[in-house]
Order: structure tokens, then C-alpha cells, then sequence
């Protein structure tokens, strides 16, 4: 999805009653393993899976910290990759496709946050798929392009944000379309996910507050999509009580188990909602962290409430009816509130409140045009609960400025 890898279910129909619609397609993740030393079942899922020599796609920070190391020695001499870069492009995937096929490897453990994840899902593709990445864009109908021939592939995340190790989709910046792009399949789910909170206890405040407001923000705008997908509205509410029971702990004493569990969970539980379709502030934070060195989920914190407040005409008994889900109550303003609740939680975080905080990450507000019209190439505003047109994508960002 920034360190992100958002996807939707776009064939999934409107709702059960239209009799001219086709039926509803409901798709479950991936073989999810979770807990506390989670990570050493490691080399043991890779053996069930067949995978005898895998290519450990990871990012520098985590060489630096250790971290990559010590999941690497889980393994028999495994190869590691570890030049993945935040907001990855296309070359740095071709670059991991070399080396997959230089050592003769048979599968691949993404190990990081959403960057090594989805970074790990286009090797997979790549080595054995022919072509570029732009062949595959979902929003050139490259998605039918895939097939199930790929090798395995274990997602090992070290974040609470993403959710890529239970999403079909890897994002990548490529230089054919100037984006962000996604390629989108059922294939691209990893085969299977490890989920080690203890993975996540040497994480930052601040990262911890981006990649939380990552998670929340899938499970926000997953349940407003219009998209039929009660199995995913449901996950959705689950995500974001086990978010709000971790995030603010998490970020106060990251060394609390518990609100890494309650945080890797929500993360999780989000990756899974947004197989319905996530929405206006998904495809503005594409735009912008492809343009800019920010960090994804920090994009996401900024944009959301603007992104409440324009949906509101559209999808206000939504939007009211998650305010009570998640304890608002059901008098009153119950969309306002939501839209206050999301205001008082970013303003508790370590994180900027508005995106001129970040001009010197890269922003620009000049180019708000540029931003507005690579978001509406973006896949994930088709399925906001409100049409956008560019102006309306410009308007969003100067609000947010």
C-alpha cells in the first residue's frame, strides 16, 4: 500500500439484492501464523512449502539493527537481498530477480515492512513471469496476465502497518508510468505469513504511530468502500478495536508485548479488510510518497480526516454506523465524532498534523496539480464511497497543507 501494498476486490458486486449484478466474490487470505516466537517456524513452513534455497528480500535499517540477521540464521544458508529502498522501484526488484536466479533459488522470505514485502512479491512474479512490471499493471488490465506458476514465498513482517503479508498486491514505483503501480492477483498472496509481534518491539514512537495509522487507515476506509464484502466490514471493526487498544501503549513503551500483539494483529486484520477496496486517501498517499521520501502511513494520518469530511455527503449513515461500531454511540453527530476521534488521535501521535510539515521530505505544494493527477491514475479511489474528480483531489491536498 509505504511501504504499502493496497488491493480490491473490484469484481465483487454491490449487494446481494440487485438482481442485475453478478454475484458477490468473497476471496480469504492467505496460511497466517501468529504469536510470540512465531519466527521460528520459519525454516519449518519453508520445508512444507518445498523451498530449499530462499532469497531474503529485506531493506539496509534492518541489516543495520541486527534484525535481518538474526531472522536470516533461522536458516540453512540462505541468500539475502538486501537493497530494498522505501517506496521501491522497479529497480531494485530487477536487481533481487538477478540474484534470485544467480543463486538458483526456489522461493523467497519477505522480511520487513510493506517495501520488502511487496518488493518480495515481484520477484516472485518476475522470476517467473516474462516482460517488465508494467506489463502486469491492474490499471491496464494486466492483473489477468498472472498466474498461479511462481514459486513460495513467507512474509515475515516487521512492522504493524501494511498488512502486504495477507494482500494480493505489490506496489512499486516504475519508471513506465511515473507511479506508484500495482500488479493485483490472488496468486501474489504469500504463501504463507509469520507474524512475530517481538519482531515489531524495537520499532520507533514515530514509526510505530505511522505504521498504526496505516493499519487504521485501511480498516477506515475499507469498511466505507461501497464495495459488497460483509465478511471484510467485519474484520474491518475487529482491526481497528484491536488498533485502538494498542497504538497509543505501543507508541508510549514499545516494549509492551501485549500492544505490539494488539498492533500486529490490527495490521493484519487491515490487510485483510481492504481485499474490499480501500479509497481517496490510499490514492493521494501513493501520489505523494512516490514524488517525496515520507513515509506512507504518516501520509495517511495527515489525509483521513479530510478524506472523512469530503466522503460525508456520500456515505453519512456509513460513516455514523462505524462511529457506534467502535464506541461513539449512535446519538447525535456519530460522523462528526468519527471525524474528531481521527483528529484527537493523530494530534496524541508523534507525527506531523498537516503535510507542509513534511516540504522538506521532498513536498512540494506547488506541485499539488501533479500529485492530483497521479492519484487520480491510482487504483484505489475507484472504490471510495465518492466519485473524485481532480479538482476535488486538489482541493484535498490544499485542505491538508
Amino acid at each position: 500500500m509505504p511501504e504499502s501494498s493496497e488491493s480490491t476486490d473490484i469484481a465483487a458486486g454491490p449487494g446481494p439484492g440487485a438482481e442485475t449484478s453478478a454475484p458477490a466474490l468473497f476471496t480469504f487470505p492467505n496460511r497466517v501464523l501468529f504469536g510470540a516466537g512465531a519466527r521460528r517456524s520459519l525454516a519449518a513452513e519453508l520445508a512444507r512449502l518445498g523451498v530449499a534455497r530462499p532469497l531474503v528480500v529485506t531493506d539496509p535499517g534492518l541489516v543495520a539493527c541486527g534484525l535481518a540477521g538474526r531472522v536470516a540464521d533461522l536458516l540453512d544458508s540462505p541468500q539475502v537481498f538486501t537493497d530494498v529502498q522505501a517506496n521501491p522501484t522497479e529497480e531494485n526488484v530487477l536487481r533481487a530477480v538477478d540474484r534470485y536466479r544467480e543463486a538458483g533459488c526456489d522461493g523467497l522470505v519477505g522480511l520487513g515492512g510493506g517495501s520488502a514485502i511487496d518488493a518480495a512479491k515481484a520477484v516472485r512474479l518476475l522470476a517467473t513471469h516474462p516482460g517488465r512490471l508494467a506489463d502486469y499493471d491492474l490499471t491496464a488490465g494486466g492483473g489477468d496476465r498472472i498466474t498461479a506458476e511462481m514459486p513460495p514465498m513467507a512474509a515475515v513482517p516487521t512492522t504493524a502497518g501494511t498488512g502486504s503479508e495477507a494482500g494480493r498486491g505489490t506496489l512499486i514505483q516504475l519508471p513506465q508510468t511515473g507511479r506508484k503501480t500495482i500488479a493485483l492477483s490472488i496468486h501474489l498472496l504469500p504463501s504463507v505469513a509469520i507474524c512475530d509481534p517481538e519482531l515489531t518491539l524495537g520499532l520507533t514512537p514515530e514509526l510505530t504511530a505511522g505504521t498504526g495509522m496505516d493499519a487504521l487507515t485501511h480498516c477506515v476506509e475499507s469498511y466505507l468502500s461501497p464495495t459488497f464484502h460483509p465478511i471484510c466490514d467485519g474484520i474491518a471493526i475487529e482491526g481497528l478495536k484491536s488498533i485502538f487498544r494498542g497504538l497509543e501503549e505501543a507508541v508510549r513503551d514499545g516494549s509492551r508485548l501485549e500492544a505490539r500483539s494488539a498492533m500486529m494483529m490490527g495490521a493484519l486484520l487491515g490487510g485483510i479488510s481492504f481485499h474490499k477496496g480501500l479509497g481517496v486517501v490510499h490514492s493521494l498517499s501513493h501520489a505523494l510518497g512516490g514524488e517525496g521520501r515520507v513515509h506512507h502511513g504518516t501520509l495517511n494520518a495527515i489525509l483521513l480526516p479530510h478524506a472523512l469530511r469530503f466522503n460525508r455527503e456520500a456515505a453519512e449513515p456509513r460513516i455514523a454506523e462505524l462511529a457506534s461500531r467502535v464506541g461513539l454511540g449512535r446519538g447525535g453527530d456519530g460522523a462528526g465524532h468519527l471525524v474528531t476521534l481521527m483528529q484527537i488521535v493523530l494530534a496524541r501521535l508523534p507525527l506531523p498534523r498537516r503535510l507542509s510539515e513534511l516540504e522538506s521530505a521532498g513536498l512540494d505544494r506547488g506541485r499539488i496539480p501533479h500529485y492530483a493527477r497521479l492519484a487520480m491514475l491510482d487504483h484505489c479511489h475507484r472504490t471510495n464511497p465518492r466519485a473524485c474528480t481532480q479538482a476535488d483531489m486538489e482541493d484535498l491536498l490544499d485542505r491538508a497543507w
